[in-house]
């Protein structure tokens, strides 16, 4: 179960990048390994396969199990890239969010 240097690389790099993030890899015992990365309300997977490519999703909660990937990726590198980059906009994402902030006043009027 040999995962891929850039594999390793890239976990090393959300684990040091992006502290909040819930990361989960799955290496196989014919060398395909799963990465898992949850980031603030967005779920994506880079599934790597040593002889057929790698691909890239982003899953929702309504999306089907098993409907295959966004984008596929001969190259490992170009794969890795386009995951940052969803990473990036994730984070930013989140950055940018501002949730509604409810305030209670102890003397309200009833």
């Amino acid at each position: 179960m040999k995962t891929p240097d850039k594999v390793q690389d890239l976990v090393a790099e959300v684990v040091h990048r992006y502290s909040g993030a819930h990361i989960e890899l799955d290496p196989l015992p014919s060398r395909v390994c799963f990465l898992w990365v949850s980031l603030s309300r967005r779920h994506l997977v880079l599934k790597y396969h040593p002889t057929e490519g790698t691909g890239v999703s982003e899953n929702f909660d309504d999306t089907p199990l098993f409907t295959g990937h966004d984008v596929a990726y001969d190259s490992l590198d170009e794969a890795i890239n386009h995951f940052k980059s969803l990473l990036a906009d994730a984070a930013q994402t989140e950055a940018d969010y501002q949730p509604q902030a409810l305030v209670l006043r102890e003397n309200f009027p009833n």
